[in-house]
């Protein structure tokens, strides 16, 4: 009996013994992170910062490293024994990139800081603490934010985006002129995290030039390129041309009209590109120009180009807004028969007309007086081959004609129709 006693205690012993060493093998990486007590045996160790050095404002890195074999669940960022922030593994598992902001308003104060590991067993355990960091002044200014962009969602609103690798930014200044001629005011202040923003209630008659700046305690970066509504280059010295258009007239031939608004040009040039992107001049207009056709002169059928009009002065140059179009094949056939009655007890003019192209998208309907030119009365969806116009005055006499517009050409005009309301 009392040897079996004598070999129970041994073997409890033997356990008790085991299980201290498992506990003391389980302190290294415990389920309770403040259990470190070695520094020299950490799981987790962080390499830089070290104690009494600094940190500058905006971005900093921690760079640490961890005994393998390792298995992370996250990190956790803890400064001045604040929670900060939980970072998790890489999608492959291996050890994250650790950054964090500070602020300039912490410019003089100092902080410590460390990270906790845990395993996807469920243990964890805390780095060293790195004390007494200096938060110094980053004193370079911000660099000049680029890629700048312009959305449009539609006439009246657009989004400005860009680009900035600078450390630390403070703010953002968005500045807006409106047409050529304005003058650029701070339209939008936006914090330092931004990198874009909208502007919306945009007039359409108007021109609308953007530009945006960093800034920090240390000053203002740069003012990005300029960026605008109507796509338009200028450098201040000669004004663009804008307002380009460009339609198919007849078979293979690009109309283009746009609208002068210098004074200074010396000519003109008219530029086109192709599939290769590069755009080649195909004609020099003298000054004042605003309209050129593009007789077909190596347009291919099929093709898309575009084209742009440069304006050229003693010292420099300015470029209009790109216009793209596609060169279709044949011509669009015009509408035929237009006729017209007026009844005089509802003062209606009733137009009627046949059309047997189905390339054609939409009707342009133009009217003219005896005293007047022809206007662009109202576009029409072209499943319809009839329009009334109540706008018109007793004692009077109207002209029509109608076209046919497939988005890319026009066709050419109908027969013109007159009708009395006397």
């Amino acid at each position: 009996m009392k040897k079996w006693l004598l070999k129970k205690n041994n073997t409890f012993s033997i356990l008790i013994v085991i299980l201290i060493i498992i506990s003391q093998s389980c302190a290294d990486l415990s389920s309770d992170p403040n259990q470190n007590s070695n520094p020299s045996n950490l799981k987790i160790q962080i390499i830089s910062p070290s104690s009494d050095g600094t940190l500058m404002e905006g971005n900093n890195e921690i760079v640490y490293s961890i005994t393998q074999p390792y298995s992370i669940k996250f990190l956790e960022l803890y400064v001045n024994g604040t929670f900060v922030k939980n970072i998790p593994p890489n999608s492959n598992g291996t050890a994250p990139t650790i950054n964090f902001q500070l602020d300039s308003t912490l410019i003089g104060q100092k902080m410590n800081l460390y990270l906790i590991y845990y395993d996807t067993d469920g243990t964890s355990q805390k780095s060293n603490t790195v004390t007494e960091l200096l938060v110094t002044n980053d004193n370079r200014i911000p660099f000049k934010p680029y890629n700048l962009a312009l959305l449009k969602f539609n006439d009246g609103s657009v989004n400005i985006s860009w680009k900035d690798t600078s450390r630390y930014v403070e703010k953002y200044e968005l500045w807006r002129k409106v047409n050529l001629d304005g003058e650029y005011f701070l339209h939008q202040e936006l914090t330092g995290k931004s990198n874009n923003t909208n502007d919306n209630n945009l007039d359409t008659t108007n021109i609308y030039f953007y530009k945006v700046r960093g800034f920090k305690i240390s000053g203002f970066s740069e003012f990005s390129v300029e960026i605008n509504t109507a796509g338009i280059i200028s450098s201040g010295n000669i004004f663009p041309p804008t307002n380009l258009s460009a339609n198919v007239s007849g078979i293979s031939n690009v109309l283009l009209n746009w609208k002068d608004n210098s004074d200074n040009e010396n000519y003109f040039a008219v530029q086109r590109s192709s599939s290769d992107g590069f755009f080649n001049r195909i004609a020099a207009l003298t000054k004042n120009t605003t309209t050129f056709k593009d007789s077909g002169n190596g347009l291919i059928i099929g093709s898309t180009y575009q084209y742009r009009v440069v304006a050229y002065s003693n010292e420099d140059s300015a470029i209009s807004n790109t216009v793209s179009i596609k060169i279709t094949s044949g011509i669009l056939l015009p509408p035929t028969n237009l006729t017209a009655t007026y009844n005089s007890s509802v003062r209606v003019i009733q137009l009627n007309w046949n059309s047997s192209d189905n390339n054609i998208l939409y009707f342009d309907i133009e009217r003219k007086t005896d005293l007047s030119s022809y206007t662009l009365l109202r576009r029409i969806d072209a499943g319809v081959n009839l329009y009334l116009d109540f706008n018109v005055e007793t004692n009077n006499v109207y002209t029509y004609r109608i076209r046919g517009y497939d988005l890319n050409r026009f066709s050419e005009y109908s027969n013109e129709v007159t009708i009395s309301t006397f």
